[in-house]
């Protein structure tokens, strides 16, 4: 899951381009009511997920003891505000809500806040993720909409006009996107981390479920080949398994923490061996945990949210941060190379092809991505790049491309399942390829092969008309 620590240009840059969330009718202040659900982070900031609540009350400090909010799953308890909690005239109050075993918010959720009798009070839902957060605009009196920026404790802002952040186009436009039907299992939110191997099958991890998939191709089609659930070394846990690299030397997956105690950052990588057909469950055979290289105060949920391999070692993507870490691995401690601060407040998908890393952003940077190559050190080789044009703002946590012959594949993973959908493939073929400006065919492909063939054509039938005038004009 992704967090919202914006800079202010960032912030300026996707507020306009938010998912167009529909305000739900719900949103109207019942009649008589003075405290409100004012705005809600669903995606996590740099700790976690987080509701704000509102005194409308301009005059009087007013008492929450014993109310309680909830989301829309009715396994979830309530959580309770304790003795004494108050919000002061006309003012805020908000609490992290997936911290000591309370709940994370989805892309598709809800809000609900009950006042100490166990009456409904205030509800808001929403359909995806907004980029910024989910607010009432104007601030405590308007009907919920995506707001300009996250304000936790202030007043809400509202959208209001911004310019893209990108700087030059996607380079692989014009594409079709194509959302993938692969059955229940990807109809969720959390499909996170995606990649290729090297015989171009696509593997895939959700990080709510601590599961792994892998996809077979065969003739444009994708189709389902495996499942897995993955442990720690010990066989036990839930790690949050947010990236994932497949190398020649088994499946690397970055995690956040795990999610068994949810509240606690556990910035690891871990290693796995390539499941065989009996395999249900696989335990880590390694693991390198990152947190010397990441600030103290990082959130849980704000860690390692990308891994994949590159030329030397690895490269780990920051969700709070939005560092890329270049490490070593190749021992039992983890050594760091060299670190990259991207432009994004958070990198969310990592994909190498070539010799170039694509570091990618959410929808909190409208999908945008930097490309760097190493030289002396990593450094980009672009500007900032454009998603698809064809690709609406989805949560995509996780991007990878293949090339086979003339043909580039591409996947992403949309954390949030937006429309039922967790995963949207494309392709596209390289015209030129194949094509060799030497090789003959009937008279040669290349420009100078024509005409060489072209003068002797030209030479024969000048060579004989030459004749025939000789032969009629001689006396």
């Amino acid at each position: 899951m992704s967090r919202r620590t914006f800079t202010a240009a960032l912030t300026a840059a996707v507020a306009v381009y938010a998912f167009a969330v529909p305000a739900q009718a719900q949103d109207a202040i019942p009649a008589g009511n003075q405290v409100v659900i004012n705005e809600v982070e669903s995606n996590g900031d740099s700790v976690g997920d987080w509701v704000e609540l509102a005194n409308t009350n301009p005059n009087e400090t007013l008492d929450i003891s014993g109310w309680s909010i909830v989301d829309n799953d009715p396994d979830h308890e309530r959580i309770v505000f304790p003795e004494g909690t108050t919000i002061e005239s006309g003012g805020h109050y908000s609490l992290y809500t997936d911290i000591d075993n309370g709940f994370g918010l989805g892309g598709n959720d809800s809000v609900s806040l009950f006042n100490q009798a166990g009456e409904l009070v205030d509800e808001t839902t929403w359909d995806g993720h907004a980029a910024t957060t989910w607010g009432r605009v104007p601030d405590m009196t308007g009907e919920f909409a995506v707001t300009g920026e996250p304000t936790r404790d202030q007043k809400n802002a509202g959208a209001g006009d911004s310019e893209d952040i990108a700087t030059e186009p996607w380079p692989f436009d014009p594409q079709e996107i194509q959302n993938l039907d692969l059955g229940e299992e990807f109809q969720v939110e959390d499909m996170s981390g995606v990649d290729f191997d090297d015989n171009g099958r696509a593997w895939i991890v959700n990080n709510g479920e601590s599961r792994l998939f892998v996809l077979d191709y065969k003739d444009g089609e994708y189709t389902l080949a495996g499942s897995w659930d993955l442990k720690y070394a010990d066989g036990s846990g839930l790690p949050d398994t947010e990236g994932i690299t497949a190398t020649g030397d088994g499946l690397y997956v970055s995690t956040e923490r795990n999610n068994a105690d949810k509240s606690v950052s556990h910035p690891s990588v871990l290693r796995f061996d390539y499941p065989t057909e009996t395999s249900e469950t696989l335990s880590a055979t390694s693991e390198w945990n990152l947190a010397e290289f990441l600030p103290e105060n990082l959130g849980a949920n704000a860690g390692l949210e990308a891994i994949e391999a590159v030329p030397g070692g690895f490269a780990g993507g920051v969700e709070g941060t939005g560092e890329v870490l270049f490490v070593d691995l190749s021992g039992d401690q983890p050594q760091l190379v060299q670190s990259y601060q991207s432009p994004f407040t958070g990198v969310m998908a990592l994909d190498y092809s070539g010799s170039q890393l694509r570091v990618m952003c959410d929808e909190a940077c409208e999908g945008a991505s930097i490309v760097l190559e190493k030289g002396t050190e990593w450094a980009p080789v672009t500007g900032i790049q454009a998603r698809p044009a064809a690709m609406e703002n989805f949560a995509n946590e996780g991007y990878a491309s293949f090339s086979d012959e003339c043909t580039t594949r591409f996947l992403w993973a949309d954390d949030a399942g937006a429309n039922g959908t967790s995963l949207r493939a494309a392709s596209s073929t390289d015209a030129d390829c194949g094509v060799d400006e030497q090789q003959p065919g009937v008279f040669g492909s290349s420009r100078e092969s024509f005409l060489v063939w072209a003068g002797a054509i030209l030479s024969v039938i000048g060579g004989a008309a030459l004749f025939g005038w000789i032969a009629s004009n001689w006396r």
